[in-house]
């Protein structure tokens, strides 16, 4: 054994893991499968590398949520525990390592005094520019709704892929558009929304704001126009090790460049698990690598520590039915066990009681815990029914997916005091705080912020709200009692919690649930040696470290119900996943064939949480969607009126009373449920759009029967579902605060 590899024995590394964490070239790319060992290839390439005489403080590891970044810093301390320098490693994201930067360099960035603000700032901000510009809170466009969530979203967008405004209103609002005045419409759009971006732009300006993306923009862009600013912060570092690399997006990419030449990069990813596109990630970061990072190589892990052989064989062959060349094959440490199920069903209510029914008959046998099913859904929504059987029959379960706590009100509520604190020239934060108040409108709010323009402290701001005389003298007292607990975060939100307490008890009805929010908020404040930095970190992050809270305050043994977006890093014993149906994989707002890959790569990540057991449930009316039509899942356009769009979703043979058989189409038009429409009349009013020869419109046409068992039966009882479910009367878990145990973690 080699010195090189005698540092990373005691982790027991198979081939592949040893060859790339042991690598002696400039640049890696190191393509990990599914279940793969991907992080204890990062970290034993960290071990090895510090084993090696490489200084800590040079090696910089990034990932995409500072919760992945920690616990990657925190294995290798506890794995490399025999050498005293592993002690002093750490992990980022991308945007808290450009804030370290800017922090560091601020005056080199442009950027003294400036603070952060997070996207329901940056929505506030932008609904202050529509009411500057248009005297009103949302415009419209025909019938399209342009409002501050919009506006923000297209900015974003523009922004973290590197594309004109034009690009970016078409991506974001006529993806799927075959309209021939659709750069009209673009064009409109842009001379609409371009001076209120602006006017945003201006106001973080003259306010001193960075938002989310500038972080990195600011960082990105002046490391390129800058040589020696470039030249000096890439001299800090010998080594770049990157997680989730197929994640990254165009101005990531930029970041990334500016450290090629000084430094090595670790670059650790699937391509067959890009699904972030409709975020800006860039698919091509890992598809072209060698040919965009020069003197690089790529090697691959395909030795597979979580699934059974039979669940890696439907995976592989899904990836084997792309056009693209993935050309990576999984295979099973664990050997062979149970084939995929693939179960028919009549409607999400049949599919709802039968994967509750199979959680609980495992739970009584005693044959698995809760914790050891997940479903997979495509969304948040498409949950709602095993959200409702799970709640019928008592089967504890916790929801990943939806809105982050950082998004809730009352936290909001309580940390504007904190935000004053940290800037007393956050007038978003001050409109926030002093709204709490009774009596207390926008119109007073801004006046007393007006009065504090001229005040060059936050003691002198409080002033200003005393002689305001606002009616409950509260509102400067608890900033008068913070005001001093700079340097003590925590104990500040004790304050601000216990002066609010009934003010937020009447705002909200579920208060007493929310309260347990802050006791996971106190644990990120803990971390923070000071409020102003602790506000940076929890708009970084608002979730890094609520799982340690999780872990001690509850019994985990819960059934996950999870987006498929959400799941990434998540597995189980059995899981189910949801609707595998013509119009969801691939979804039928799928166009291009870059949005139909995405999808294929979108249901490969599903396959692949499944360590024992797979299920597959499939709708009834699409069974011939698996063999015998090829048209299944192709898109239609109504001949009389071309704005109806939809899709077929199989054909259905039925005798009439004269004992002839009838053959119907069965489609579907937007969202909306199947319908059924005899061959010959369907024919006359609808035609196949324009989406050439493909067999992949749906992903399981030509499955082979050897890889699936398929259970075509209809149960002998039906169960309706409740009229309250059909309705949509029920009252689900509030995720965010109702009960601690269901905080989002994705």
């Amino acid at each position: 054994m080699s010195a090189e590899t005698d540092s990373v024995s005691h982790l027991k590394l198979n081939k592949e893991q040893l060859a790339a964490a042991t690598y002696n070239g400039k640049h890696l790319l190191v393509l990990a499968g599914a279940g793969t060992g991907k992080t204890r290839t990062i970290i034993a390439r960290a071990i090895h590398l510090i084993s090696n005489g490489v200084n800590p403080n040079r090696i910089k590891i990034l990932s995409f949520t500072k919760k992945s970044a920690n616990e990657i810093a925190t294995r290798i301390k506890i794995e490399g525990e025999s050498i005293q320098q592993a002690k002093y490693i750490s992990g980022s994201t991308f945007h808290s390592w450009c804030m370290e930067l800017i922090t560091r360099f601020e005056s080199e960035f442009g950027l003294e005094g400036y603070s952060c603000i997070d996207e329901d700032d940056r929505e506030s901000a932008i609904s202050i520019a529509i009411g500057n510009l248009c005297n009103k809170k949302t415009i419209k466009y025909e019938n399209i709704k342009l409002d501050k969530r919009i506006i923000s979203d297209i900015y974003s967008y523009a922004v973290n892929t590197r594309q004109n405004l034009s690009s970016s209103i078409k991506a974001k609002l006529f993806q799927l558009s075959t309209d021939e005045d659709i750069d009209t419409k673009i064009s409109n759009i842009k001379e609409i929304i371009s001076p209120i971006i602006e006017n945003y732009i201006e106001y973080k300006h003259t306010h001193k704001y960075i938002d989310y993306d500038d972080m990195l923009m600011a960082v990105a862009k002046i490391l390129k126009q800058n040589d020696g600013l470039r030249k000096y912060i890439s001299s800090l570092y010998d080594h770049i090790l990157i997680d989730e690399m197929q994640d990254t997006n165009p101005l990531q990419w930029m970041l990334i460049e500016s450290f090629m030449d000084n430094c090595h990069l670790f670059c650790v990813g699937d391509d067959a698990q890009s699904i972030y596109g409709f975020r800006g990630a860039d698919f091509k970061s890992i598809h072209s690598f060698v040919d965009r990072v020069p003197n690089s190589e790529v090697y691959k892990l395909e030795e597979n520590y979580r699934s059974t052989q039979e669940i890696l064989d439907l995976s592989n062959w899904l990836l084997d039915e792309s056009p693209l060349k993935y050309d990576k094959h999984l295979f099973a440490y664990r050997g062979k066990g149970e084939k995929p199920i693939m179960q028919y069903v009549d409607d999400d209510w049949e599919e709802a009681e039968l994967i509750t029914d199979s959680i609980v008959k495992n739970v009584r046998l005693g044959k698995k815990k809760y914790k050891d099913h997940m479903a997979l859904t495509r969304s948040a929504y498409g949950a709602r029914l095993i959200e409702a059987a799970c709640i019928s029959k008592k089967i504890p379960y916790r929801v990943f997916g939806g809105t982050t706590l950082i998004r809730s009100a009352h936290i909001r509520d309580v940390l504007s005091a904190l935000r004053v604190l940290s800037n007393f020239r956050d007038e978003l934060a001050w409109m926030r705080y002093l709204t709490l108040w009774e009596g207390v409108g926008e119109v007073t709010a801004s006046a007393v912020i007006y009065k504090m323009l001229n005040c060059s402290s936050f003691v002198e701001c409080i002033n200003v709200i005393k002689l305001s005389k606002l009616k409950n003298k509260l509102a400067h007292k608890l900033l008068e009692d913070i005001s001093t607990l700079q340097y003590h975060p925590d104990k500040a939100i004790d304050i601000a919690v216990d002066t609010l307490e009934e003010i937020l008890a009447h705002r909200y009805d579920n208060w007493g649930a929310r309260k347990n929010d802050f006791t996971a908020l106190k644990v990120v404040a803990n971390q923070a040696t000071d409020v102003s930095s602790f506000i940076t970190e929890y708009i970084l992050d608002p979730i890094a470290e609520l799982s340690k809270v999780l872990e001690k305050n509850e019994d985990n043994d819960r059934v996950v119900i999870s987006t498929i977006h959400s799941a990434k890093g998540l597995e189980a014993e059995i899981c189910y996943v949801i609707n595998v149906t013509p119009g969801m994989f691939p979804s039928a707002k799928a166009e291009t064939d870059e949005e139909i890959e995405e999808e294929r790569r979108c249901l490969y990540v599903a396959l692949t949480r499944a360590k024992n057991t797979l299920h597959l449930f499939c709708r009834h009316t699409s069974s011939s969607a698996f063999r015998e039509s090829k048209d299944t899942g192709r898109k239609i356009k109504s001949i009389k009126d071309e704005n109806i769009k939809g899709y077929i979703c199989g054909k259905k043979s039925e005798l009439d009373k004269n004992n002839e058989e009838i053959v119907s189409i069965l489609f579907r038009i937007g969202n909306k449920p199947v319908m059924k429409m005899e061959e010959t009349r369907f024919w006359k009013e609808f035609k196949i759009d324009n989406y050439g020869d493909k067999d992949d419109a749906f992903f399981f046409n030509g499955l082979p029967d050897s890889l699936v068992e398929k259970i075509t039966s209809r149960p002998q009882t039906r169960q309706e579902a409740p009229k309250s479910v059909r309705n949509k009367d029920i009252k689900f878990q509030d995720t965010l605060s109702k009960e601690f145990w269901s905080i989002d973690f994705s």
